[in-house]
């Protein structure tokens, strides 16, 4: 049988099943944007456009499952007026643009409007898949534990040569040629699972970021959290063996706001301090000694003699250079992806851009939507990142605050970063939003069982054990005493 043949059949019989199992399906596209890449590379390289619409193709019927049964859910969304107001308003702006007339046809437009907005349902969908703390620590936790292995994938491709058969990319050339290496080192950058570079990349910011704020809710303690801090090895080890510097520039920048907002402002900030300081500088003992060529490599790398200041400020300096070039409205959404050239056989590519070409994302907004659709575009990315902070100060729960943290943590890191035209980045910020509005719920839900532990007699009450297990979460209270904040890391039960 044709292998698209019947990949069209599965992708079908996956939609289908995705409407009666959406909960399932979700969790499903989040380890399909993970190891696409290796099934495109790998097990279907003559069938590589229909393995990467599969997981759309699920999420489709990950959402239809979700309004079918979205009148018997508990969850209603929170009434965040300002932010469905720019949705939508963006929403009707990109439809428009698919009809501009500087386009060179619909295909291009309808393409473009999927990049900017099929992952935008995400933001409702997750919050609503999960019903409990418990559910999603274990969830969290095998999803980090998933990064093990494509860290060592990841390992194998960096002491293999360019030539082997483990450093390809989607497009299914094995050559050295097609391979990126550290200058002329003979080590290569890494893609893991992944079809390309920058889709791995992404998604060490995106794991990087979760781990930290698993890490954050434990208290950091080692105690049944080895696998964790093993999963963090691997992924700073992954960025330097990928050796894009953006990544570990901006885990820097974070790694402030993320020890304010998620390791001293937590319960007993000053013992997870130290406990941070312990771990990581074992785990950097550790990725010393196993990655001493790997930080080799990504140091002579770090060292080029590129202007590293003008690429940071780029993303907000070109917008306003290219604005009067780009005109009211554009040259239409999706005039500058890369699926552009695909859909539009017998024209030479990107002409219709007559020449205005820029790299950063915020430029090819502006070039694509004009100054309208640029400031609805980014107008939600700002405003996340305010929502996002006030939620980290709100929340009362450790648990729920680190999470709120990694959200915010991601959102400034895809500020200047590429949503819209980079997948993985693109799935990974929307998931983030859905993770913010599901510990605004789940931190309502813990209301009532705290004000029944404050109710309780004092000399029943248990005390906490803080852990970071799925196994150990019996609770989604959060218990609260003055000068200290639980989540629900703690057991209800006495030692």
């Amino acid at each position: 049988m044709d292998s698209r043949f019947l990949l069209i059949c599965v992708g079908l019989f996956a939609a289908l099943w995705a409407i009666f199992n959406w909960r399932r399906a979700l969790q499903l596209a989040m380890v399909l944007i993970v190891v696409e890449g290796a099934i495109r590379k790998w097990l279907f390289p003559g069938a590589q456009d229909l393995v990467y619409l599969g997981k759309d193709v699920i999420l489709l019927g990950t959402y239809a499952g979700f309004i079918r049964q979205r009148a018997s859910l508990r969850y209603r969304p929170p009434p965040l007026v300002v932010l469905y107001s720019a949705l939508g308003a963006g929403a009707a702006f990109g439809l428009l643009q698919i009809f501009n007339p500087q386009l060179p046809n619909l295909l291009v437009g309808a393409f473009g409007f999927k990049a900017y907005f099929l992952y935008v349902p995400l933001l409702f969908v997750v919050p609503a898949a999960y019903q409990s703390d418990r559910e999603l620590v274990r969830f969290l936790r095998r999803y980090i534990v998933l990064s093990i292995p494509v860290g060592i994938l990841a390992a194998a491709q960096f002491l293999s040569p360019s030539s082997s058969l483990l450093n390809t990319y989607a497009r299914g050339e094995t050559g050295s040629s097609y391979i990126s290496t550290f200058g002329s080192s003979e080590f290569v950058r890494v893609t893991g699972t992944f079809a390309y570079i920058t889709g791995y990349a992404s998604y060490l910011v995106a794991m990087s970021i979760l781990v930290l704020a698993y890490l954050a809710a434990a208290q950091w303690r080692l105690r049944r959290s080895v696998v964790i801090y093993a999963a963090l090895g691997m992924t700073l080890l992954g960025m330097l063996m990928a050796g894009s510097r953006g990544p570990v520039l901006m885990l820097a920048l974070l790694f402030p706001v993320y020890w304010w907002l998620a390791v001293i402002r937590g319960g007993q900030g000053a013992a997870t301090f130290a406990r941070l300081l312990v771990g990581l500088t074992a785990i950097g003992v550790l990725v010393g000694s196993v990655g001493g060529d790997a930080i080799t490599a990504f140091r002579g790398r770090a060292a080029g003699t590129e202007d590293i200041a003008a690429r940071i400020i780029a993303p907000f300096t070109t917008p306003f250079q290219i604005m009067q070039a780009a005109g009211p409205i554009g040259f239409g959404i999706g005039a500058t992806h890369s699926t552009a050239s695909a859909v539009t056989p017998g024209i030479v590519p990107y002409s219709w851009l007559h020449g205005v070409v820029v790299e950063v994302e915020s430029g090819r907004v502006m070039i694509e939507l004009g100054p309208l659709g640029f400031f609805l575009v980014y107008f939600v990315r700002i405003y996340l990142i305010g929502f996002a902070l006030r939620q980290v100060l709100a929340l009362r729960s450790t648990f729920h605050r680190a999470v709120a943290t990694a959200s915010l943590l991601f959102f400034l890191a895809q500020l200047p970063g590429s949503i819209v035209f980079d997948i993985t980045s693109d799935f990974y910020y929307w998931f983030f939003a859905g993770l913010l509005l599901l510990v605004m719920r789940l931190d309502r839900l813990a209301v009532p069982a705290a004000s029944r532990a404050v109710a309780a007699p004092a000399a029943k009450q248990p005390r906490g054990r803080t852990f970071p297990t799925p196994v150990g979460v019996r609770s989604m209270g959060s218990g609260r005493s003055a000068g200290s904040r639980t989540g629900p890391m703690e057991s209800p039960h006495p030692r």
